[in-house]
């Protein structure tokens, strides 16, 4: 009889209380119930609270704030074989969650994955691009953040994590796990809020993240990449080291 996975969805957000009520009031939805974990470093946490407060989810604050740091705590308070990092402005649907559960249930060397990104609706000119993209990340590509991560929590803890990154946490952990085992990027495509895109341009902003995922690839710290992008010094200053200020899991009832 194959084995029944659980899974525990961690949703690192920070300011994100636009899109957090609506990705948690779906994923309450979801059948089997995942444990949902919202892992907040946000400027109000009162705001994040009453709205986990609604939806009976728990919740961790994390400070400062740091992307990696906030997956990683998140992952330390699952107790589920699966973990999922979500984006709170990220949709996720039955058929995601279905194509995610019933990929494991058939192929038992997966150790992880993502979802191809669905950005056919970002401009015109990016067609041709998008069919690239699909067919670079099916194979050998990065696995972004926005994309849905998934891993066996087994792996991840092997892995290290997300090692406390500010930035390029996603990038960083990707390789390490394309580079242990058989990755899987599922078919149903996932969508992000294009509020970035829609603020700064489409060009502009794909320009921007080009930018600082090749000064990554050319030894420039996550640390520093953070400063540049969040326009602030507080990962930078550390020079590289997190203190965690994070509390206890609260069950918001």
């Amino acid at each position: 009889m194959p084995k029944t996975h659980s899974v525990s969805i961690v949703i690192p957000c920070r300011d994100d209380y636009k899109y957090l009520s609506s990705t948690l009031l779906d994923l309450s939805n979801l059948s089997p119930l995942p444990e949902i974990i919202v892992s907040d470093a946000s400027k109000d946490h009162g705001v994040v609270k009453e709205i986990c407060k609604d939806h009976q989810i728990k919740l961790l604050q994390v400070e400062p704030p740091s992307r990696g740091q906030q997956l990683d705590k998140g992952a330390e308070k699952a107790n589920s074989d699966i973990l999922l990092f979500h984006h709170a402005d990220t949709d996720f649907s039955q058929n995601h969650y279905d194509s995610l559960i019933q990929s494991f249930n058939t192929d038992s060397t997966i150790i992880g994955g993502a979802f191809l990104k669905d950005i056919n609706d970002l401009y015109p000119m990016f067609r041709l691009f998008s069919w690239f993209h699909k067919i670079y990340t099916m194979h050998i590509g990065t696995l972004y953040g926005d994309q849905s991560v998934f891993v066996l929590r087994s792996i991840f803890f092997e892995l290290g994590g997300f090692e406390g990154l500010p930035l390029m946490e996603d990038v960083n952990f990707s390789s390490k796990l394309r580079d242990y085992g058989n990755v899987r990027v599922l078919a149903p495509k996932i969508k992000s809020s294009k509020r970035k895109f829609s603020r700064e341009g489409t060009l502009l902003r794909k320009l921007k993240n080009m930018w600082l995922i090749i000064l990554y690839r050319l030894g420039v710290s996550p640390y520093k990449l953070a400063e540049m992008y969040y326009g602030d010094q507080s990962a930078s200053s550390r020079g590289g080291q997190f203190s965690s200020n994070s509390v206890e899991l609260e069950k918001i009832e």
